[in-house]
């Protein structure tokens, strides 16, 4: 047989082997076959008997073993969240039989049942309980199409994960709904096999949408079937009363003649206790808060201050001279506003990085102190780690820990390199950058605003995870505080929020902002001043995202370089994520501890974003000079703001 006809054979066999209806899904495995009459084939009518003697007996999910050494077969049944225990019995038992004459030597085989899929089956030579697996995919199709936006697919699929992974019933079982612009409504049910992992189940309903987007995405009466889990949706509500579901708790009974019962004095001896015990805590809670407090408030009258109680972080300057080679050009890392940066080793073999700040910057100076006394608090695993200083005459060095894979906009905006950066790495980049900032925010002992988040100050070790660098122009928040202003304004163009650009206020706000600019940066590929030409109309990063996403076209704006390596429900995460975060009004961007809980899959759905501030098209009242140090000053007048990447460094310590 030549290789095309055994090619040709081989699909004909693999067509046979796997069929999709509305109707059936189911798949046997043709490499692994049994004789008839052998022991294995009669351990088989043995466990499709157990299954589906006991589906019902044990609330819709029973495993079973039986067989010895090779005739060891393993099975596992389970109904859909929504099936009847009756109709789930009935599927089990016909599904069974049907299977058995679809695949009728096979050692391995898997179904999703009869009319309407309401049970799953499985039987295996090999164990399958609580193993997960994705392949193969089957899937039903539709010769349908429904126009849906970004926001209607977000709630109709994703959100509903979360609700199957954590699902307090047996079953990892959940449904969802959406509306259309028609005003009809569609319908979705997603479901794990019960003994998966949550984190599993996860992965497997993530599979399971991401194939479905990719080969028949707005399809209806579709679906998605895999050994270890199901996705289907529909334009008509086929999801029935769960009988699972746990019964509501009965009500109390009351003694005659109005005097209590045993259990309801027991229920309120109980419930007393409780608040006592809750009571006793929230004093102790208060107690430590104003602690907390007045330890901060101590914080913020010492400032820089604090640099001699530090002494045990002081390098001496000869063993930084020597690690870093006398600050060879060789060893020179890069220049940044406030010096230059160097690689060293330190005599224990350590690799350290040194920041030289330059002698004729007062600013440095501010800086300087400013970066010790916040960074030698601050300790992350998505932060730069501050090793110690140097303080020598003029000279004033700064020691991190060696990060190897220079920063993030190094690779994302260079052609060749970004292709280093496929999504599962961009994705991990922005979920560590967002854990930093959360971190900063409300997780460490200080409440910090970054103020200048951008792709530069993100730098990537040796795993390509990112560590958030740069906190000269940091600033301390009291336990209370929400906000301040300046006149100072420092940072980077491009990345500041309009409220501070404008008018100096600042928040945690500004620093959401910043970050949904650098997420669109990563997905694009491109820095967020730059142009796209098409016909006569010139549009800057955010303008042409936003317009494509409003046009159901978002995966237009994705760096080209990204391939096919992305997951499609993750770029659509995260573009609504980062558009959510450019909003105008601060109150209307989400917090860093949301961000990061919908960017683990956490929260089920997000608000429609409204058009963002698309402050590259905006003017200030300010306009920048360098000056013969490098540095940035503001003087009055305006300009059209289309500079990146040009930190103002006058730094203001709180």
């Amino acid at each position: 047989m030549t290789r095309s006809s055994s090619t040709l054979y081989f699909l004909i066999c693999l067509t046979v082997l796997i069929r999709a209806s509305a109707h059936h899904a189911e798949f046997c495995n043709s490499t692994r076959n049994f004789t008839s009459n052998s022991t294995y084939g009669k351990n088989r009518d043995t466990i499709i008997s157990s299954l589906s003697e006991n589906v019902s007996s044990h609330d819709g999910f029973y495993t079973t073993t039986t067989g010895q050494n090779q005739d060891t077969i393993y099975g596992l049944t389970f109904c859909r969240g929504d099936t009847t225990l009756n109709l789930c019995e009935n599927c089990v038992s016909s599904a069974f039989h049907d299977l058995v004459e679809r695949c009728p030597d096979q050692k391995a085989a898997f179904s999703w049942g009869t009319g309407g899929e309401p049970c799953f089956i499985r039987y295996s030579d090999t164990p399958i309980y609580g193993i997960l697996q994705t392949q193969p995919t089957l899937m039903i199709d539709s010769n349908d199409i429904i126009s849906m936006s970004p926001a209607v697919w977000w709630n109709l699929t994703l959100g509903v994960v979360n609700e199957a992974v954590d699902s307090p019933l047996k079953l990892k079982f959940a449904t969802g709904q959406a509306n259309l612009p028609d005003n009809r409504t569609i319908y979705s049910l997603l479901q794990c096999s019960p003994d998966l992992s949550a984190n599993n189940c996860r992965s497997c309903l993530l599979e399971a949408i991401d194939y479905y987007d990719k080969h028949g995405r707005g399809k209806p009466d579709s679906g998605v079937y895999k050994p270890s889990c199901i996705f289907r949706w529909d334009l008509y509500p086929f999801v029935q009363q769960s009988s699972f579901s746990p019964p509501a708790p009965p009500a109390a009974p009351l003694a005659s003649g109005g005097n209590f019962g045993k259990g309801t004095l027991a229920a309120m001896i109980v419930s007393v206790a409780i608040f006592v015990m809750l009571l006793f805590i929230g004093c102790r809670c208060l107690g430590r808060r104003r602690a907390q407090k007045k330890y901060e408030a101590a914080e913020e009258e010492c400032g820089v201050t604090e640099i001699p109680s530090l002494k045990s972080l002081q390098f001496d300057w000869d063993t930084l001279l020597s690690a870093a080679d006398n600050f060879s050009q060789e060893n020179k890392l890069g220049k940044g506003g406030f010096g230059e940066v160097y690689q060293g080793r330190l005599p224990n073999g350590q690799n350290i990085a040194v920041k030289r700040l330059s002698q004729s910057s007062r600013q440095g100076g501010e800086e300087f102190k400013n970066e010790i006394v916040l960074v030698a608090k601050l300790q992350h695993r998505n932060l730069v780690r501050l090793l110690g200083f140097c303080l020598e005459g003029r000279e004033k060095l700064l020691v991190y820990e060696f990060v190897p894979n220079k920063s993030l906009d190094y690779f994302l905006f260079d052609p060749a390199k970004s292709k280093q950066l496929d999504w599962p790495t961009r994705y991990k980049i922005i979920s560590g950058i967002a854990r930093g900032m959360l971190y900063l925010h409300e997780d460490s002992r200080l409440r910090v605003i970054h103020r200048d988040l951008k792709a530069s100050n993100v730098l990537l070790d040796n795993d390509m995870s990112p560590k958030i660098s740069d906190f000269g122009m940091a600033r301390i928040f009291k336990v209370d505080q929400n906000n301040a202003s300046t006149r100072r304004i420092v940072g980077t163009y491009g990345y500041m929020s309009p409220e501070y650009a404008m008018h100096g206020q600042f928040s945690q706000k500004s620093d959401v902002y910043s970050f949904g600019v650098l997420l669109l940066e990563i997905i694009c590929g491109k820095r967020n001043n730059y142009y796209y030409h098409h016909s006569d109309v010139h549009e800057d990063l955010a303008s042409y995202a936003w317009k494509r996403w409003r046009g159901n076209a978002p995966l237009e704006i994705l760096d080209p370089a990204l391939g096919e390596s992305y997951s499609t429900s993750q770029v659509l995460k995260c573009i609504h994520i980062g558009f959510l975060c450019i909003q105008e009004d601060p109150a209307s961007r989400p917090t860093m501890a949301n961000i990061v809980l919908a960017l683990s899959g956490q929260i089920l759905s997000l608000p429609e974003s409204r058009e963002p501030a698309f402050f590259l098209q905006t003017e200030l009242p300010n306009k920048i000079i360098r000056n013969d140090q490098g540095r940035d000053q503001i003087t009055s007048s305006s300009m059209p703001l289309s500079i990146n990447e040009l930190s103002v460094t006058e730094v203001y310590p709180r």
